[in-house]
């Protein structure tokens, strides 16, 4: 026997739910998508784990159930809430650190992000001098620049071309 259609719609609804909550820019948003999430993925190893049966206890008999049901499943479902009760708790954590601070949890961009869009090749960390480059050609069009270029990107997306 296999898996009802309907937990699987179901499964599937959370997770895309948690997904889309995940990628909002509020911490409170993201720790809901992420227990949607959890939750997702423990009802798909419940479901995808076998029928189920008698307790997986050594001596316990079933008189409706003639197999024994699988306590590894049960064992990573276990796990898997605990481990995401413990995220929850540190993400809550790092709300309320981050309302204390600035009494709003909402995530800003970064300078350094801005820095980091807009250097040029010579700026970055791994820029090796064009003597001890190999010219390399390629047809690849996201690969780096082989023009001479210095930076990875055209006046238009660095931020309207006025730069």
């Amino acid at each position: 026997m296999t898996t009802s259609l309907g937990m699987l719609i179901i499964i599937g609804v959370l997770f895309g739910c948690g997904v889309y909550l995940v990628m909002e820019r509020s911490i409170l948003k993201a720790l809901l998508g992420l227990l949607l999430m959890t939750n997702a993925v423990n009802l798909l190893m419940l479901s995808m784990g076998g029928l189920s049966g008698a307790p997986p206890v050594v001596g316990r008999e079933s008189d409706v159930h003639t197999e024994m049901a699988d306590p590894l499943v049960q064992a990573l479902v276990l796990t898997a809430i605990v481990i995401g009760m413990g995220l929850a708790a540190f993400v809550v954590a790092l709300i309320y650190r981050s309302f204390t601070l600035k009494t709003r949890e909402e995530i800003e961009d970064d300078d350094d992000d801005i820095q980091v869009a807009h250097r040029t090749r010579s700026e970055a960390p791994d820029f090796e001098p064009s003597a001890q480059r190999q010219p390399q050609v390629s047809d690849d069009p996201l690969s780096p620049p082989t023009d001479g270029s210095d930076s990875d990107f055209d006046a238009t997306e660095r931020g309207g071309g006025n730069q």
